[in-house]
């Protein structure tokens, strides 16, 4: 009879092919639900090259060739985690038989030199010791996690996230993967959650669910010498895109430790996948640095913009006259409400007089159209805030119409104290007092009809007539016919100039309720930065409009005031919430956007509230298709109630303990705690993704411009995109080591 090899074996059951005998490593001697303690030896470790901190093993008691004769009992894997060190009941008769043989080797040194000179030992295998000795010193004790299951459903391999028995007497004998097999282990994704996956793919229109992408491969320790030397293969951990779409990413570490890189490396998968299945995914990059958008030496001179050419349109927070950014600044006179805004937080810390105060007190969000009133005042409002910007030198006025309505009997009152020589000549003319009816239609000629609309210009000369009949008006003790204590329409009427109204014109003229000097220009024209003149529309608008064609859309908040950039973000991030959660309520598909997010602990810090935006995005933007990826090197700053529903997690060094944690509440991190503590590696990471059942620790691929254009070209020419579809693309699992 024929010998039979060990790949003709294990060449179609699943779980024989994942153990190589040759690959042994020891024997289970405790264990149980959570743990379990292996014995092992020097020579079988240095035969596999090792045993690193948190590398995988697997814990089999069956023989691949005796698979026919095995227990049902015994018919799976157990997958471990290495943990550490453990103690074994002789460890000190160990300890106590070196210490011996060390010293009396010293004292037979000695002696042979006479007892001088210093301590020199000649070269030997064994260390002095005899053979026996050395065997029994080369066995010790390694702790490991019980990681899962593996075992075959309906022909299928699959991973339970525990095990359904132990045995006291437990015959489990202990192997290290060999690369095919950790592979599998990996990258292993449950039958029932992949069906999940491209159920969810179709949903968001891919034909079938899209090919994972490398994110990097398997790296267990800083110490990066035997499992990953020249002569082995790196192992690629693949990640489909599907998990980063509509759903909570983190990506949390240190400074310089691959948070960006790995943003650049997801931005590109998620690109590309949409070019290979022909859909349209939206992504907006708030870019705190200006790295996304600007070429830098960390990515061969290339940018993300520079890469996706067409397909990525940038916005910039100020003005420049750097070619391809688009102006992100709105326009003060076409967004008031913005441009309040930004004045309140500017001028937040000054110490302003009464006017100014009721200015950065008062609202300038449009009401609804039912409320007729609201409506009309805010109007005038508007009106008198953009007559003031023009007033200050806010550019942009020009050929620019405000409406507002004023009532014939205030427009009436206006005109009478302000040019009563008019009015005056018409009497002489006629012989007589006017009525004032008559009166009204002589303002009606003298003024145009403001709620037609009327040049910035002219508004700002109304208001100041009306500011300046108001003051007349209320000097008078014994008010003439046709006018009451103060500007309005009637004797039951409210005020025309409300105190909001009043505050507003008196900026225009700097001058206070008492005259005195208001320092308007000094404190509001250095604001005009804000402001772009050029704009038109909502910006919102616009880039929501870009995202649901699929582009990718750079928002550089590098510069500027922190409290001007996060308000800008916050605004854009509020619109593309609400836009999308509108077309979920009203039962249409909303489309597919991915929003990432630098500096996350100031957005959804841990005092935010909510209902506040970015908190709502995190909570419930996976029900409208919004994804959102955050980072951090804060994770204890996050809100909590975002980190725990956070489905995908990628971590590179952190330095703190509290930072740890947190982070060890969460899935299987608190066995990296001190691996993420110690080893500052940039791009090696722990990475746990919503297919994939445990954590990975992972050295992140490079971000390579030109194998992204390469790649980029290859799927456009094998597929049919659409029209300006976002480009993007991912790395592979050869990439170059970090420099």
């Amino acid at each position: 009879m024929s010998e039979i090899s060990h790949t003709e074996i294990t060449s179609t059951n699943p779980l024989t092919k994942l153990i190589d005998p040759n690959r042994h490593v020891g024997f289970v001697i405790s264990m149980n639900f959570d743990e379990a303690v292996f014995l092992t030896n020097d020579f079988w470790k240095e035969t596999v090259r090792g045993v690193p901190m948190n590398s995988f093993l697997l814990g089999a008691s069956f023989y691949a060739e005796n698979w026919d004769a095995t227990p049902e009992i015994d018919r799976e894997i157990v997958l471990l985690r290495v943990l550490g060190q453990e103690q074994l009941p002789h460890s000190k008769d160990n300890l106590l038989a070196m210490i011996e043989s060390y010293s009396k080797r010293t004292q037979l040194e000695r002696a042979k030199k006479g007892g001088e000179g210093p301590d020199v030992f000649e070269f030997d295998q064994r260390d002095g010791f005899d053979p026996h000795t050395l065997v029994e010193l080369q066995f010790g004790a390694m702790r490991a996690g019980v990681v899962g299951t593996f075992y075959i459903k309906s022909g299928a391999l699959c991973l339970g996230a525990d095990i359904e028995n132990f045995a006291s007497a437990t015959h489990l004998r202990v192997y290290k993967p060999d690369e095919k097999a950790l592979r599998t282990i990996v990258n292993f994704i449950d039958p029932e959650r992949k069906k999940q996956a491209e159920k969810k793919a179709k949903e968001l229109g891919f034909p079938k669910a899209p090919d994972s992408f490398s994110l990097g491969t398997v790296r267990y320790t800083s110490a990066d010498r035997l499992n990953r030397g020249p002569e082995d293969s790196h192992v690629p951990l693949g990640i489909n895109p599907v998990d980063f779409l509509s759903r909570r990413t983190a990506v949390l570490g240190m400074t310089r430790t691959g948070k960006s890189n790995m943003i650049k490396t997801l931005v590109s998968a998620v690109g590309l996948a949409a070019v290979r299945g022909d859909v349209r995914i939206g992504q907006c990059i708030f870019d705190i640095n200006g790295e996304y958008a600007n070429a830098n030496s960390q990515d061969d001179g290339s940018s993300i913009a520079d890469v996706f050419g067409e397909d990525v349109v940038c916005y910039r927070g100020m003005k420049t006259d750097k070619p391809g950014f688009r102006d992100l600044r709105n326009n003060f006179y076409e967004r008031p409400d913005v441009g309040l805004a930004i004045i309140n937080e500017q001028l937040a810390v000054e110490n302003t007089a009464n006017d100014m105060s009721n200015l950065l007190n008062m609202s300038l969000d449009e009401p609804e159209d039912e409320d007729y009133g609201g409506k009309t005042r805010y109007e005038r409002k508007v009106a008198a805030f953009s007559a003031l910007l023009k007033n200050v030198g806010f550019d942009g006025w020009k050929g620019r119409s405000v409406s507002f309505t004023v009532n014939k009997s205030v427009l009436r009152q206006v005109f009478e104290k302000n040019y009563p020589d008019i009015i005056n000549e018409e009497q002489d003319k006629k012989g007589k007092s006017l009525t004032l009816e008559e009166k009204k239609v002589l303002a009606k000629k003298h003024y145009p009809d403001f709620s037609s609309g009327v040049p910035i210009d002219q508004a700002l000369e109304f208001f100041r007539d009306a500011r300046r009949a108001l003051k007349k008006i209320e000097k008078d003790k014994d008010p003439p016919k046709g006018f009451y204590s103060t500007l309005k329409e009637s004797p039951s009427a409210d005020e025309w100039l409300d105190q909001e109204m009043r505050s507003l014109l008196n900026l225009i003229e700097r001058k206070s309720e008492t005259d005195s000097f208001i320092k308007a220009d000094s404190l509001l024209r250095p604001i005009a930065e804000h402001h772009s003149p050029n704009t038109k529309g909502q910006i919102e608008v616009e880039i929501y409009g870009l995202l649901k064609e699929g582009k990718i859309v750079i928002v550089d908040l590098s510069v500027g005031v922190e409290s001007v950039r996060e308000a800008m973000a916050e605004r854009i991030g509020r619109h593309i919430f609400t836009c999308s959660m509108q077309a979920f309520h009203t039962a249409a598909t909303p489309p597919s956007i991915v929003m990432y997010v630098e500096e996350a602990h100031n957005l959804i810090g841990r005092d935010s509230k909510p209902d506040e935006t970015w908190p709502r995005i995190a909570k419930e933007g996976a029900k409208a298709n919004v994804a959102l990826v955050y980072a951090t090197q804060e994770p204890s700053s996050v809100q909590p109630n975002i980190l725990a529903n956070t489905e995908n997690w990628v971590i590179t060094h952190l330095n703190n303990d509290d930072e740890l944690r947190v982070l060890s509440r969460y899935y299987d991190f608190k066995d990296f705690a001190q691996s993420l503590k110690r080893a500052q590696d940039p791009g090696f990471a722990r990475v746990k993704a919503l297919s994939s059942p445990f954590v990975v620790p992972v050295q992140i691929d490079l971000f390579r411009p030109e194998d992204i254009k390469i790649a980029l070209d290859e799927a456009k020419s094998t597929n049919t995109p659409l029209d300006k579809t976002p480009s993007d693309v991912l790395t592979d699992a050869d990439a170059e080591p970090w420099e």
